[in-house]
C-alpha cells in the first residue's frame, strides 16, 4: 500500500494536508482545474520534493528514508514532457533506472507500448506520441524487472496528446496491466469522463486543498465537480448506466 497522510508542500506549489491510499492493482486519478497542484503532488509521491508535513508510506516504510536504488525499484514517474535526451538510442533509455534488464520483460513492454521500431532511433528524433510511449515502456520496464514486492506507476497526463478513442484505449490499458502485474498507478488527468470511465479511486484538488478521495462513483458527483471547477455540469448517461458530465 502506498499511503499519503496530511501531507503539505510550501513549493513548488503549496499543498495542505493531502490524504490517499493506493493499493496494488488499482488505478487512481487525481483530478482538478490547472494550478490546482496535481503535477506537485505526483512529484512529491514519486519523492521528488520534500514534504513540509505530513509522510508519505510504502509499505510501511517512509519515501524519505529509501535510497536511490530501492526507490527506483518501487517506483516509476512518465512526465506529462518526458525527457528527449540528444545521441541516446531508444534501446539505451529503455534501461536506464533498471537495475537488472529482462529481455523477456521488455519484448513485452515493447510490443504493450508499439515500441518495437523504435529501438535503433535517436531520441531526439522522436515525435511527441512516440517518446510519450518509449517512456511508458522504460517506466514499465523499470517496474517489472524490480523484485520489489510492491511497485508504483506514477504518469502525469499520459492522454494529453491522444485523440479521445486514443486516450480511452490508453486508460483501459493501463487499468488492465494495474490488474494484471498488480501495479499501483496514480495519474494525473484533466479529462473528468476517463477518470469516470477507468479509476477505481479519484482525488480532487482544488487551489492545494483535497475536496474529496475515495471510490470514483461516489467523489464524482455533479455538485462536488462544480465546486471543483467553478461551471455548470449537466449529468448524462447511456443505456448501460455509463455517467459523463458536460460543461453547460
Amino acid at each position: 500500500m502506498l499511503e499519503i497522510r496530511r501531507l503539505s508542500l510550501r513549493h513548488p506549489a503549496p499543498l495542505h494536508d493531502i490524504s490517499l491510499a493506493c493499493a496494488a492493482g488499482e488505478l487512481t486519478v487525481i483530478l482538478g482545474p490547472n494550478g490546482a497542484g496535481k503535477s506537485t503532488l505526483l512529484h512529491a509521491i514519486g519523492g521528488y520534493y520534500p514534504a513540509a508535513a505530513g509522510e508519505i508510506l510504502l509499505a510501511g516504510e517512509h519515501l524519505a528514508d529509501l535510497d536511490a536504488g530501492r526507490l527506483a525499484s518501487c517506483r516509476a514517474l512518465v512526465e506529462q514532457h518526458p525527457a528527449r535526451p540528444a545521441g541516446m538510442r531508444v534501446a539505451d533509455l529503455l534501461c536506464i533506472g533498471v537495475a537488472q534488464p529482462d529481455p523477456a520483460i521488455l519484448v513485452q513492454v515493447l510490443a504493450l507500448s508499439d515500441c518495437q521500431t523504435l529501438l535503433a532511433r535517436d531520441c531526439a528524433s522522436l515525435s511527441g506520441g512516440e517518446l510519450q510511449r518509449v517512456h511508458l515502456a522504460r517506466a514499465l520496464h523499470q517496474l517489472l524487472a524490480s523484485k520489489a514486492p510492491q511497485r508504483y506507476l506514477l504518469l502525469d497526463e499520459p492522454t494529453a496528446a491522444l485523440d479521445i478513442g486514443a486516450a480511452n484505449q490508453q486508460l483501459a490499458t493501463l487499468r488492465q496491466l494495474a490488474q494484471r502485474w498488480q501495479l499501483g498507478m496514480i495519474a494525473v488527468l484533466h479529462d473528468v469522463n476517463l477518470a469516470l470511465r477507468h479509476a477505481d479511486k479519484v482525488l480532487l484538488l482544488k487551489d492545494g486543498v483535497q475536496i474529496a478521495h475515495g471510490d470514483t462513483a461516489q467523489v464524482m458527483t455533479q455538485a462536488r465537480l462544480e465546486q471543483v471547477y467553478d461551471t455548470r455540469l449537466a449529468e448524462l448517461s447511456d443505456h448501460h448506466g455509463q455517467r459523463a458530465f458536460i460543461a453547460c
